[in-house]
């Protein structure tokens, strides 16, 4: 119990060591990782919005360029004919339908301030400009963009003017923008699921609807840090939800274009690392942890197995002593067994004479023939117990091994009777084929009938295992090799024997049999005395199937084995 118990503490360390050395490198190389992805991550998250901020900023900054361009080219027409009225109304209207999903009206005003020629839906002809900011803009940049805002219209719409010096008087062409062909721009910009860009002026007003909450004109109440360079980017607080921004400056200042998008909707993919890390920090430390248990387990099973082989040994040694204490006791009870029996054998030859002499005497009696029979029956009886005293003796003598030449042909079935009612009680088929052509061969017949009888008795074990009551069979055959010595082969259908036990069966006090129910000494002691006359034994076993042991002896040849001589 102690061993085992200083093995159960080692195992624990084991598994410890084996769980933790290798989870440090993995927690570490997941973190890094992690921390390294969620960078990455954070950079091109910025990189695309920023990207986004500075292509749609450069779309409408060409989009507004554009249309300043075409009012340029108008201006050049109309320069030619300021003075034809009629004729400037036509190049207007042309401008107009040319461009008539951008442009709402067009109008051309005098150096005076006042709309002289206008083409459109409402009655804007001889307005005076002269005091509007849009218009003294323009008279001192050359051009103006307007913010959005109602006017007379009811609806939100922008200005585009430019101004051009004829006969040194400051024309100025106007032409009012549909917001739709802006929006459009705007709207186009997607980044995720949660993605948005708006335009805000100076004074942090929508100058188009934000998709998430804020109609044109309305205030923005986010708080942006002031614009640092054409582009920028930043992360910001939006109703206590985190967002990443970018912004970009439009309209020569006036405007900022913002792009954001949900902070959780950018770094998804960072979100995807952690839930992936984890996942395979998960499988990783389960393989780990499975792997430490097994190799654990494997080592304390080594351990514990080994302190079983030790006990067993201990046991085995015992009772090793005991058998042959046993054999001894065994020989002692035969012998005076014998004397009883030698005792019972005269009186009953003595009965036989007195049974003569009173028949003799006095004739035959009724009960003469019983007498008879009975005494005939105690006389066999009284043999077979000293045949089996004198088989006891022979098994269990420890005296010097005695050679003698063995007539295997007839020898062998004898030998085998001794187990032959065993077999017959655990319904296995007994079967000897025996070659009258099987040469003689010097051994001990005791010995040798122990290395028969164990044989014998480990087939019927191994039948039993297998087969139960019926089914089975043992087949003790003898012969002749190519070199003419004696061939004994006890083969069986038991349950076989497993390949890797096959080198070890020869091996003192190693035993296959259940429960430890063997002394591991039978196959050692058959092999040892096989190995004393000079022969082999040799084992073919496949599992479930059969063994088959095979004792080659040789030949008796008129002189004794070596081994013997030096005895």
């Amino acid at each position: 119990m102690e061993r085992k118990r200083r093995y159960h503490g080692i195992r624990r360390v084991l598994l410890l060591s084996m769980i933790v050395v290798p989870a440090i490198p993995l927690i570490v190389a997941a973190t890094i990782g992690y921390y390294s992805y969620v960078q990455s991550t954070e950079r091109l998250a910025f990189s695309a919005i920023k990207q986004a901020a500075v292509d749609h900023g450069d779309m409408i900054t060409s989009f507004l360029r554009e249309r300043r361009s075409d009012l340029s080219e108008a201006m050049d027409l109309v320069g030619t004919s300021i003075a034809d009225v009629s004729k400037d109304r036509r190049i207007l209207a042309l401008v107009r339908s040319s461009r008539m999903e951008t442009y709402s009206d067009v109008g051309l005003i005098s150096p005076e301030g006042v709309q002289v020629a206008y083409v459109g839906d409402f009655p804007l002809e001889d307005k005076n400009y002269s005091s509007s900011p849009w218009y003294r803009s323009t008279l001192k940049n050359g051009y103006n963009v307007s913010d959005f805002y109602l006017g007379k219209r009811g609806v939100p719409h922008l200005n585009i003017s430019v101004c051009k010096l004829v006969d040194n008087q400051p024309w100025v062409l106007r032409a009012t923008l549909r917001p739709e062909a802006l929006r459009a721009l705007i709207e186009n910009v997607n980044i995720g699921d949660t993605g948005e860009a708006y335009i805000i002026n100076s004074e942090n007003r929508f100058q188009t609807n934000r998709r998430t909450g804020g109609d044109i004109f309305d205030r923005d109440e986010s708080v942006y840090p002031a614009q640092d360079g054409r582009e920028m980017t930043f992360s910001a607080l939006e109703n206590g939800e985190p967002y990443i921004f970018a912004s970009a400056s439009l309209n020569a200042g006036k405007w900022r274009l913002i792009v954001r998008q949900k902070r959780a909707d950018a770094f998804r993919g960072g979100s995807n690392a952690v839930y992936l890390i984890i996942a395979i920090l998960l499988c990783g430390g389960s393989v780990l942890v499975a792997l430490a248990f097994l190799a654990s387990n494997r080592v304390y099973d080594m351990l514990t197995r080994q302190a079983d082989t030790v006990c067993d040994l201990e046991t085995q040694f015992l009772r090793a002593a005991r058998l042959a204490e046993l054999g001894q006791m065994s020989a002692g009870f035969a012998h005076e067994i014998n004397n009883p029996l030698q005792i019972m054998k005269s009186d009953l030859a003595l009965l036989d004479i007195l049974l003569e002499e009173e028949t003799a005497k006095f004739g035959k009696s009724d009960n003469s023939d019983e007498i008879a029979e009975i005494n005939r029956q105690l006389k066999i009886q009284i043999d077979r117990c000293a045949g089996i005293t004198r088989e006891i003796l022979n098994f269990g003598r420890q005296n010097k091994p005695e050679l003698k030449q063995v007539d295997l042909a007839t020898y062998l079935p004898e030998v085998a009777g001794l187990v032959e009612k065993k077999a017959k009680l655990s319904g296995i088929d007994l079967d000897f084929r025996i070659d009258r052509g099987t040469p003689c061969v010097f051994a001990d017949p005791g010995l040798l009938q122990q290395v028969m009888v164990n044989l014998l008795n480990n087939g019927i074990h191994a039948v039993e295992e297998l087969h139960g009551s019926e089914g089975g069979s043992i087949v003790v055959s003898s012969g002749v090799d190519s070199n003419g010595d004696a061939v004994i082969r006890v083969s069986d259908n038991g349950i076989g024997i497993r390949s890797e036990d096959l080198d070890r069966i020869f091996l003192p006090f190693y035993t296959t049999k259940k429960d430890r129910q063997g002394t591991g000494l039978g196959l050692s002691v058959c092999h040892s005395v096989i190995d004393s006359l000079g022969g082999s034994l040799r084992v073919d076993s496949v599992r479930r199937k059969g063994t088959q042991f095979t004792i080659v002896l040789p030949k008796a040849n008129g002189k004794l084995p070596k081994a013997d001589r030096q005895g």
